[in-house]
């Protein structure tokens, strides 16, 4: 315990303790110094990582009848636009609604006549109320009814148009558009020409346009640095993506001690969903980067020799990232003055010496 103790204290000393050297001595013992460079993004490793789609932005198409397709106007990997068409079919079920949104639409035009023609014999006292009372009731009734036949329709695809000439005009459509419900890219279709299609088959896959997600497993070491809605940079070969984090898994994968990461990516990130590939990962953080030649390691401390004219003190630094040739520090106004990057064993040396 004493020895410890002991050790400590001469650390300690040896961390306030300076050298200075000679400008000939700098020379003969070819010690050099540079400037660390301020950055505001840290690196924090190369991931493994997966451009996915988000569930909300896939819309699928389909109706809620049995149907034929007689005519195919888009396909996959098509780009479509809201309300723009996407297929005709034809079905039995489609006439048929269209027939009763009819008849109930007559049965509504005929009750509401009988209910104004018995309000006024009410009102001259020529009938007894109760009669009114029957064709108001039946009035609503056939009003309820035709709320349920235009819901059909609408459910078959129908626009307000195509009621205004169905019920105007008595024109029964043979065939039923179905329109692409948003802007975006078809990713998928399972229709054919002259195919009979069930009732909510999935016909048409759209993906919204909108933003994908990165996803990874990252190392707990490096997660618990992390908290969700923090900026992040993504460099994936030579382009550097702006995102930020959009979730982070409470849960610890037992066999490799990651944890799931979603990472946001831009409307205008050029990535594909699917693809999976080694991605660099930056946290916005300011910092120093220096050579890593320039670190000295000490009792489990980083350090560094800074310079002042010809003077040389130890600087306790904080390292956040390392590869092998430079490393991240901790931003501290010390570093902004020039550091050792070579002979750096020769000033412990003379350190020791002085001491």
């Amino acid at each position: 315990m004493k020895k410890m103790i002991m050790v400590q204290m001469i650390f300690a000393f040896w961390l306030s303790a300076d050298v200075t050297l000679t400008p000939q001595e700098e020379k003969s013992w070819q010690v050099q110094s540079a400037k660390a460079k301020e950055v505001t993004h840290v690196p924090l490793d190369v991931y493994m990582m997966q451009v996915t789609t988000p569930p909300k932005l896939l819309h699928t198409t389909s109706v809620p009848y049995e149907a034929q397709v007689v005519q195919l106007h888009k396909t996959e990997f098509e780009r479509v636009g809201k309300g723009e068409l996407l297929a005709t079919l034809s079905s039995q079920y489609w006439i048929e609604a269209q027939k009763e949104a009819i008849d109930t639409w007559i049965e509504l035009s005929y009750s509401k006549n009988e209910a104004d023609r018995k309000a006024q014999l009410c009102k001259e006292e020529i009938i007894a109320q109760k009669e009114c009372l029957i064709a108001d009731e039946n009035m609503k009734r056939d009003t309820i009814k035709l709320q349920a036949a235009k819901a059909l329709l609408r459910s078959y695809g129908a626009t307000d148009e195509m009621m205004e000439k169905l019920f105007h005009e008595f024109v029964i459509l043979p065939n039923i558009e179905l329109r692409s419900p948003t802007n975006g890219v078809i990713l998928q279709t399972d229709i054919q020409v002259g195919k009979n299609i069930s009732p909510s088959s999935a016909l048409f896959v759209i993906k919204r346009d909108g933003e994908n997600w990165m996803e990874a497993d990252i190392p707990q070491d490096v997660v618990k640095t992390l908290q969700p809605l923090q900026e992040v940079t993504l460099k994936v070969a030579k382009e550097e993506i702006k995102s930020k984090i959009e979730l982070i898994s409470p849960t610890l994968h037992p066999l490799n001690q990651t944890r799931y990461v979603r990472f946001v990516l831009p409307k205008d990130a050029n990535l594909l969903a699917g693809l999976r590939t080694k991605v660099e990962l930056s946290v916005a953080k300011r910092a120093f980067m220096i050579d890593k030649k320039a670190l000295i390691r000490e009792n489990e401390e980083n350090m560094v020799f800074v310079k002042k004219a010809h003077t040389y003190s130890l600087l306790k630094v904080n390292v956040l990232f390392e590869n092998r040739e430079v490393c991240y520090l901790e931003y501290q106004e010390a570093l902004k003055e020039p550091i050792a990057v070579s002979a750096t064993s020769i000033l412990q040396n003379r350190l020791q010496e002085d001491e």
